[in-house]
């Protein structure tokens, strides 16, 4: 509970700090007077001056901003207007500041600047953690190309691949891991691929053509690992029971092991109910009766529909492959972008109804989720930092008012008819989309609630 509650605070603090800081220092360098930068919400815990700026944080951690002169549309509602006599930590009224610092007297470049700096910030540094992970940890990689499982009627068996088989070279470039399996069958998924496979000691040619439905790639088929263990995470059932990374399982109840996919069959299978469980440490020979923890995830398939299955915290071996200094930068970049495109695929299905509202998340699954992943490593946390700010970053930036995007939508349309929106359109736009805010973060907390009581998808 306490790696959660550390964890979460972890994520959101540096998310929110990041994300203003962007709208923070592009203001003051175009010379906009920024009345207020706060971290969190409603009552002020701290504050400190410095220069025209009340630095604070308040009681509400589940986000931030920044309050300039002028903006009424960016003030925090539950912040007490200043009154006569006032402090050495209060605001300055807007009447006593220069109307030319206004941010709202500012060119529409300037605004649009300014608003696009904290999206901008929270892909920066969501590539900064990638690149820095790859280059100091690696990028994971799965060291086989053996085939281990083959999706029914999916490209792979439509190919003729079946599991045991190993491939050797993907359009003539021969291929050592797993990633560079998906990497070159990803490539340009809509033409068909030359695949030279290694079956029963004989080599042979295949014809292998990916299955699209927009920006959703199938290619049905997954690696075979050992049932040698990679990771464990901290505190969950195979950690209590001793098991560590390196450990090979061998046998579950009565069934031998021979690979990862056996033991994850039987997990799943067992939530809540006892596991006989026999593996290798160090060449000595260990057994324990554990008991999977149950966890709510999606049908295979299924974009809408869970279930529950049985976890103990345990990884499949990887190893990592060490990148130089342009290898890292380019899958930073890579991979923040590749990010970026499943988001915006994700909302597009969410939007036309092909993915379950009840796939949502508000602040408690962040907690939960930095917490889980915190147990892991230190750099998987980092991950999912990484992961978080490009979540925010594609979030703020829909052109729905309260989000930046919305701000940058209005500013569009000023520049398109050459005037600016209606003052009493721009109240009613900015008063629907914080309902519409309002609604949805309560919405997405009864569904966190819901996760946390156990009654739904995601449960502790």
């Amino acid at each position: 509970m306490l790696t959660t509650l550390i964890a979460g605070a972890f994520v959101l603090g540096v998310v929110v700090i990041v994300h203003e800081f962007g709208h923070f220092i592009v203001a003051k360098l175009a010379g906009v007077y920024v009345k207020v930068f706060s971290i969190g919400f409603g009552k002020k815990l701290l504050r400190h001056r410095h220069g025209d700026t009340v630095y604070a944080l308040a009681a509400l951690p589940f986000g931030g901003y920044v309050k300039f002169a002028g903006e009424s549309e960016l003030a925090d509602p539950g912040d007490p207007q200043p009154v006569a006599p006032r402090g050495p930590l209060d605001e300055v009224p807007d009447s006593e500041i220069p109307r030319s610092r206004y941010y709202t007297t500012q060119s529409k470049k300037v605004r649009a600047a300014v608003l696009v700096a904290g999206p901008f910030m929270n892909y920066l540094l969501a590539i900064v953690l990638y690149i820095g992970v790859f280059l100091f940890q690696g990028v994971v990689v799965i060291p086989t190309t053996r085939v281990g499982d083959v999706l029914a009627d999916g490209p792979a068996q439509a190919a003729g691949i079946v599991p045991g088989d190993t491939i050797l070279t993907i359009s003539g470039k021969p291929v050592e891991h797993w990633s560079d399996v998906e990497d070159l069958l990803l490539d340009k998924p809509a033409q068909a691929k030359t695949i030279t496979l290694r079956h029963d000691g004989a080599d042979h040619d295949v014809t292998f053509q990916a299955k699209t439905n927009g920006s959703q790639v199938t290619l049905g088929l997954y690696p075979w690992v050992s049932s040698k263990i990679g990771r464990v995470q901290h505190g969950k059932p195979a950690y209590h029971a001793g098991i560590r990374a390196g450990a090979v399982i061998e046998a579950i109840n009565d069934t031998v092991v021979t690979s990862y996919d056996d033991i994850r069959r039987i997990v799943n299978a067992h939530p809540k109910q006892p596991i006989y469980v026999r593996w290798t440490q160090d060449g000595l020979a260990h057994a324990d009766t554990i008991i999977p923890e149950p966890k709510q995830v999606l049908k295979e398939g299924s974009t809408s529909e869970f279930e529950t299955v049985g976890v103990i915290g345990i990884g499949p071996y990887s190893e990592r492959r060490r990148e130089g200094l342009v290898e890292g930068i380019t899958s930073g970049f890579g991979a923040a972008n590749r990010m970026i495109v499943q988001i915006v695929d994700y909302l597009w299905q969410l939007f036309t109804g092909r993915v379950g509202v009840r796939t949502l998340g508000g602040p408690l699954m962040v907690y939960q989720m930095a917490g889980d992943v915190a147990n892991w490593g230190f750099d998987y946390l980092l991950l999912f930092l990484a992961f978080f700010n490009i979540n925010l970053c594609v979030f703020n930036l829909m052109p729905i008012p309260p989000f930046d995007g919305g701000h940058l939508a209005m500013l569009a349309y000023e520049g398109i008819a050459r005037r600016p929106v209606n003052r009493r359109v721009r109240e009613w736009v900015t008063q629907g989309g914080f309902v519409l805010v309002i609604l949805l973060m309560a919405f997405v907390l009864v569904l966190d609630l819901t996760r946390c009581s156990g009654s739904g998808p995601g449960g502790f």
